[in-house]
């Protein structure tokens, strides 16, 4: 009873939206599930909202709001799917929650064990100038940079895949969770859009612990972390040219510069230094607070605010960079660049810029991949990093 996958599959076919997730270098997995009030849209403050699961779009129109997953049902499993604990905020003998129970039964009662895996399909739709679209924006953006409208701006694309109903999402996110440690993986079904996405961002926005610790992180720069034979290339021999030290730098300025504007000078640095995520290397800067010190039990909220979209997704200055982004791209990026990640739960927010994540709606699996512009960049090169971000999901999932 109440194993993961199945809970899942229930939640699904009654139309309740949740979220499932495992937290960087953690083995435990936690699966939350909305019964009540489905996605709410509001305000993401850290400190006022009950436990929850947070997802903000790149950009919304609306006041500054956040779909909200109240947490009515949350349970907590091992890495090798042991139920840890139950907590239901309604009680477990609550009428939706027992015919939520029931209907997990019946599918466990279904379903096949060890099915072969399905991936996704392997080649991906035809986009006929898709690259040519790409590289000539970079081209623009190149141009507008060396004429001193910006300073960086990143540019993103997608790459649409086919996949089955036989393609269990849920064995993906398991797959996703083992191939990458480090990473924050995260699954959420959003019934009322039609659509799952799921994603490995290596990327922290904002996390407060129980402890009243506040801290981000600055990651920029990319190149493989695989040799041509597919051998893993030891960090310590990983060499940075000028085009990413500057975009890195760019970002952690960008933090920086946040800090100052709430007159924040007591933070503690440590970085940049290199940092693996799956079969990519990035820079690395992470940022701490002790909002008990400073006496800024809010920071969390407020740094949100300033923090997103950061110049890790959208460019410097922030504004202009947006405004070219809408230009140039040719798509809406949705939630991709956005924010998600729990809220209160355990005493702990931990809120992750949605890199590495793809979507899942109607037959049709939808990744999404950026590349930082600078005054430095090829855009060959720009073309092949976003290559090399959708193979991190696609070398698991495929």
């Amino acid at each position: 009873m109440h194993q993961a996958d199945s809970l899942w599959k229930a939640a699904v076919n009654l139309g309740f939206p949740m979220a499932v997730w495992r937290l960087p270098h953690e083995s435990e997995i936690k699966l939350m599930i909305s019964v009540q009030e489905g996605i709410q849209w509001k305000k993401p403050d850290l400190e006022q909202l009950p436990a929850s699961f947070v997802i903000h779009p790149f950009k919304n129109q609306e006041e500054d709001t956040a779909m909200v997953l109240e947490a009515d049902l949350i349970l907590t499993y091992s890495e090798d799917a042991e139920l840890l604990s139950f907590d239901s905020k309604l009680g477990e003998e609550h009428p939706t929650i027992k015919r939520l129970v029931q209907e997990s039964a019946t599918i466990a009662d279904r379903s096949q064990p060890d099915n072969d895996w399905e991936g996704l399909g392997k080649e991906a739709f035809p986009n006929p100038g898709a690259e040519e679209h790409y590289k000539g924006i970079v081209t623009q953006a190149i141009e507008a940079i060396k004429s001193g409208q910006l300073d960086k701006v990143v540019l993103s694309r997608t790459k649409n895949y086919p996949y089955s109903e036989k393609f269990e999402l849920f064995k993906a996110f398991q797959k996703l969770c083992k191939a990458y440690v480090s990473a924050f993986v995260s699954m959420v079904s959003l019934p009322d859009r039609g659509e799952t996405w799921l994603g490995a961002t290596p990327e922290r926005l904002v996390g407060i612990d129980a402890n009243g610790f506040f801290r981000t992180t600055s990651l920029a720069g990319t190149q493989s972390a695989r040799t041509q034979t597919g051998e893993i290339i030891p960090a310590k021999e990983v060499r940075w040219g000028q085009k990413e030290i500057e975009e890195q730098a760019l970002v952690s300025r960008y933090i920086i510069e946040c800090f100052k504007k709430i007159r924040l000078r007591e933070y503690l640095e440590k970085g940049p230094k290199t940092s693996r995520a799956g079969n990519l290397y990035h820079l690395r800067t992470d940022y701490e607070v002790n909002t008990r010190e400073v006496n800024f039990p809010e920071l969390g909220t407020v740094m949100l605010k300033l923090l997103h979209p950061t110049s890790a997704v959208c460019g410097m200055p922030k504004q202009p960079a947006l405004d070219f982004i809408n230009a140039a791209e040719n798509y809406d990026r949705e939630l991709y660049s956005g924010y998600l990640g729990p809220v209160q739960v355990d005493q702990d927010s931990s809120l992750f810029v949605n890199l590495r994540s793809m979507r899942f709606k109607d037959g049709i699996a939808t990744l999404f991949a950026g590349a930082g512009i600078t005054e430095d960049s090829d855009p060959r090169k720009e073309w092949e990093e976003t290559e090399m971000k959708c193979d991190t999901l696609l070398r698991v999932l495929v």
